[in-house]
């Protein structure tokens, strides 16, 4: 019995891959599982240690750490593609379902995700049975950019921008408590701007020249620091959903700036008041830059 119902499942998740393919097709949006590599190349690798055996959420499995083929054997919710796999797949899902002890499967935990080193069918048949979690022997990965679940072609794009920024100012390593997360493309060259703008400035002060890790030490401490210490204290995060503390780090430099040029009452806190408050120049901002804006 639980035999023809493993088939039947494996038929019906096959049948389900298909049409995401299908799907994925008509919108040309990618329909492989994603790949460690791509991940690392993009976030940057720095290390890895072993993690130890334990329960990891299966919906945080996100994609593969194995050769090619597995990648075109599983869609991106591990669900089968290819006939070849019913033998194996219902022998692990009748298994699963009458208790058997399996080994526990090995992956890499890279941020918030999971990429599968042994185990694919494994968890093909954990999703397919609704299970929660699965018992991993898992590796964790260090990487410069942070990463969480999303590995989309722009989170990768994002995390790829974080990890050059990372690596011309060396942030990370003279402020290793630093988070500057951007959701947005384009605005790691803009936290460069400002952090050349301030080692430009400490160099006439100073009357010397200011590596740069130092200057972007001393633009975290002196310039972002107390901008972020505001949009906590006011939990403007909470108003502005979808944003990152970064993302408004950028937003409101952009409108001091403004306001200095229309002789304007200018600083961070009438930046804030500016996003939250006047619906107007709120509107016009959205269109003058394209970017989207709290109701």
């Amino acid at each position: 019995m639980e035999t023809i119902r493993a088939r039947e499942d494996f038929d019906a998740a096959r049948f389900k891959a298909f049409r995401r393919a299908l799907g994925a097709a008509l919108t040309r949006r990618a329909r492989r599982l994603a790949s460690i590599q791509d991940v690392l190349d993009a976030a940057g690798a720095e290390g890895r240690s072993y993690g130890g055996i334990q329960e990891i959420p299966v919906d945080k499995i996100v994609g593969s750490a194995a050769s090619t083929a597995k990648g075109e054997d599983f869609d991106p919710a591990f669900l089968p593609m290819t006939p070849r796999l019913r033998d194996r797949w219902t022998r692990i899902y009748r298994e699963m379902v009458e208790g058997a002890e399996l080994p526990p499967i090995d992956v890499y935990r890279v941020g918030d995700g999971y990429y599968v080193i042994d185990g694919h069918h494994r968890v093909s048949v954990a999703r397919s049975l609704g299970r929660p979690a699965i018992t991993a022997r898992v590796i964790d990965v260090k990487t410069r950019a942070p990463l969480g679940t999303d590995v989309d072609t722009a989170a990768l794009l994002r995390a790829a921008e974080y990890a050059r920024f990372l690596e011309t100012t060396q942030l990370d390593k003279v402020q290793p408590e630093a988070r500057l997360e951007c959701s947005r493309l384009g605005r790691y060259d803009e936290l460069l701007k400002h952090i050349l703008g301030h080692q430009y400035f400490l160099g006439l002060e100073g009357g010397h020249p200011v590596p740069l890790p130092e200057a972007a030490a001393s633009w975290y401490d002196t310039v972002y620091h107390p901008i972020a210490d505001i949009i906590r204290r006011h939990d403007v995060l909470k108003q502005m959903p979808g944003w990152t503390e970064a993302d408004l780090y950028v937003e409101i430099t952009r409108r001091w700036l403004a306001l200095s040029k229309e002789g304007k009452p200018a600083g961070p806190q009438p930046a804030i008041n500016w996003l939250l408050l006047d619906e107007e120049a709120r509107r016009w901002w959205q269109r003058r830059h394209s970017i989207e804006l709290p109701e």
